[in-house]
């Protein structure tokens, strides 16, 4: 049985969904804007800049969330396989992007939640045992991650869209589509990492996820006299 000593040690931070999305928020809006600020300025099209943007978010969300995770649950040696477990992200991701883009809009999620759920763990949980359980909420995750971003962005996009210049031309396109980006995609990232920061502590296995569908409540008056009549005739009986 483990010692008082080892149990607070080991115990996570204790933080509202509220806090944990604002935590979500601010690593996913940083990670934009330091990957946009990355990307080379005299991309060709608007495509190329999505794969460039990609690669670079890559090596940079997936680590940060790794560190976070190692820090919630208290643990350095956790922050440590956390952040190999984002390099080992962005490694992977860069190799399946190659100009694909089911691979930029489903496969980062998908890959960067099922990676982080299966690799790093949960210090309350087994880790063999419990790894098909949260490589599947990893997915889940993943594909919050994906989805909010996308709605997001076009959402976000379609209120703050820098219109080209009169004279046209693909350098013109480019470049308002780049502005344009630099002020929906952090936003973007941030709504979604917020809740993708959420959905992943549940992932693995550091905290529940309780879904309220129905409560029971007290029937009204004239139900309990209803009853209560039948109840009378039955005893009658």
């Amino acid at each position: 049985m483990p010692s008082t000593e080892t149990e607070v040690q080991t115990e996570n931070i204790r933080l509202p969904s509220g806090q944990i999305f604002l935590w979500g928020f601010g690593i996913g809006f940083c990670s934009y804007l330091l990957s946009e600020f990355l990307v080379p300025r005299n991309v060709p099209s608007p495509a190329d800049h999505d794969l460039a943007l990609a690669n670079r978010l890559g090596f940079i969300f997936p680590p940060a969330v790794g560190l976070w995770l190692g820090w919630l649950q208290r643990s350095p040696g956790r922050a440590g396989i956390g952040f190999l477990a984002g390099v080992l992200v962005g490694l992977i991701y860069l190799g399946l992007s190659e100009k694909n883009f089911l691979a930029v809009m489903v496969g980062f999620p998908c890959l960067c939640g099922g990676v982080f759920a299966g690799i790093v763990g949960s210090n309350r949980d087994p880790w063999i045992s419990g790894l098909p359980a949260r490589v599947g909420k990893g997915l889940v995750a993943g594909l919050v991650l994906g989805f909010v971003y996308m709605v997001v962005l076009n959402v976000v996009c379609a209120m703050v869209r820098v219109s080209p210049d009169s004279a046209g031309g693909p350098e013109s396109m480019t470049a308002s589509y780049i502005a344009t980006m630099w002020k929906a995609g952090p936003v973007a990232l941030g709504v979604s990492g917020g809740l993708f920061l959420i959905l992943v502590r549940w992932a693995i296995g550091s905290s529940r996820i309780r879904l309220i569908v129905f409560e029971e409540v007290d029937p009204p008056d004239s139900e309990l006299g209803r009853d209560s009549i039948v109840d009378t005739a039955d005893e009658i009986d």
